[in-house]
């Protein structure tokens, strides 16, 4: 176990970060309550609080709603290949000891990896979650308790195997809103599809659009949006950045609406880059066991896109400073890439002959992760620091991200270890 690093290069440039939580699943059933602090003397502190019990044996997702001090708790349930459960909690006080209550679980189809949380028109939530065996589920959510319900379930099938060996059935692996709060976007790692629903914001029922068809292997795994502003009195684009799995790239789409909730359509538009960006020193064989986990939208101080990825299997870091201040042993670590993008949109892609030699995506730094298998990570609201879940280590480490750069530290400013293999973890802010 080890909590925190004095690092005083790093005070003039980084902003106070006080008493923040930070709540960690792991895969052997725990969720951690931590507290991160910035010291007096120029040290960051992360405390362990509390470990909370009852979300199963395989605590794979976190999801949590800040305005209702609700966390919802997904169990993948390794054990199982029929059914899983979720588990909701109330936040307790902050001046508590970091203690979770729970409220309720319920059994649900397995493999539940990802959820989002969409605030319905009446009052209630809807809670949407993805399966990786093949099923898309949604939840009525009463957010003043934290009670859910089962209101739909969607099963998956494929006609044939996809092309790859990950891809023997459907793989729902995300569940994105998008930014008008009318859809969810599915990315299915398994049939290379983008699924796409309309959300009744009244009733909260979800109904099936076209779906998104990506190339064959690709295996997209997550994605965000991005609203791309233009010059003054010009209409903006919605973008889409695809993180594939299987091929390892971010693929990036110009989004357009459908009308009468029809759906939307993706166009390609610039070119796909690898998730980890490039580099002359890179080892071929190295980045060719690349599988990224995570993909996020941040911006600068001046409100200047920027993509952070986190990428798992490639360990190009083979003589990293051990985060533990008390063990000279160095350690190898695998990467989060982070990649420009532009400020305004480039036009549009219907008048751009060229658009898959746009350039929108532009690789900007690769650093290490802090270990082994960042399958997930968090951007601090206020954007100056990056907590990595590292599954394979055991181990979360925090690192300062320059708020005008963008960039992130090479070593991080807290770590702490002996966690069981960590799944997924978010501010509590």
């Amino acid at each position: 176990m080890f909590t925190s690093l004095a690092l005083a290069a790093l005070v003039a440039t980084t902003s106070t970060v006080s008493a923040t939580k930070l709540y960690v699943s792991s895969y052997n059933g725990n969720i951690t309550t931590f507290d991160f602090t910035k010291s007096a003397n120029a040290s960051y502190n992360l405390a362990r609080l509390a470990t909370t019990t009852g979300c199963g044996t395989s605590s794979s997702w976190l999801q949590i709603d800040l305005k209702h001090r609700n966390l919802f708790c997904l169990d993948e349930n390794f054990a199982s290949t029929v059914n899983a459960s979720i588990a909701s909690f109330k936040i307790t006080d902050e001046k508590s000891a970091g203690s979770l209550k729970k409220v309720t679980n319920a059994i649900v189809p397995a493999a539940p990896v990802h959820s989002a949380l969409y605030d319905g028109a009446n009052g209630t939530q809807l809670l949407a979650v993805a399966h990786y065996t093949h099923a898309l589920t949604t939840y009525t959510v009463d957010p003043q308790t934290a009670k859910f319900t089962l209101s739909q379930k969607f099963n998956f099938t494929m006609s044939a195997p996809g092309p790859k060996p990950q891809q023997p059935a459907p793989h729902p692996h995300q569940v994105v809103i998008d930014p008008t709060k009318k859809y969810l976007i599915v990315p299915d790692l398994g049939a290379d599809l983008v699924r796409i629903y309309y959300i009744d914001p009244t009733t909260l029922q979800i109904f099936e659009c076209p779906s998104i068809t990506v190339p064959p292997g690709s295996g997209p795994r997550h994605g965000v949006f991005h609203l791309t502003p233009r010059a003054a009195n010009q209409r903006g684009e919605t973008h889409f950045y695809l993180l594939t799995e299987i091929s390892a790239m971010i693929l990036p789409f110009n989004v357009t609406y459908l009308p009468n909730n029809g759906g939307l359509t993706f166009t390609p538009i610039g070119k796909s880059v690898w998730a980890y960006g490039s580099g002359a020193n890179l080892d071929p064989v190295v980045a060719s066991g690349n599988a990224p986990a995570e993909i996020r939208l941040a911006y600068l101080k001046n409100g200047a896109p920027q993509l952070i990825v986190s990428n798992r299997n490639a360990t190009f870091f083979r003589d990293v400073k051990n985060p533990d201040p008390k063990n000279s042993t160095a350690i190898v670590s695998d990467s989060l890439a982070t990649f420009t993008l532009p400020k305004l949109a480039p036009g549009s892609v219907n008048a751009n002959a060229n658009a898959n030699a746009t350039q929108l995506v532009t690789p900007q730094a690769l650093t290490p992760a802090g270990g082994l298998f960042p399958r997930s990570f968090a951007l601090h609201p206020n954007g100056d620091m990056v907590a990595v879940g590292l599954q394979t280590s055991e181990r979360i480490a925090i690192f300062r991200r320059c708020v005008e750069t963008g960039l992130i530290s090479k070593e991080p400013v807290a770590a702490f270890e002996g966690l069981g293999q960590v799944s997924s973890l978010v501010w509590g802010v």
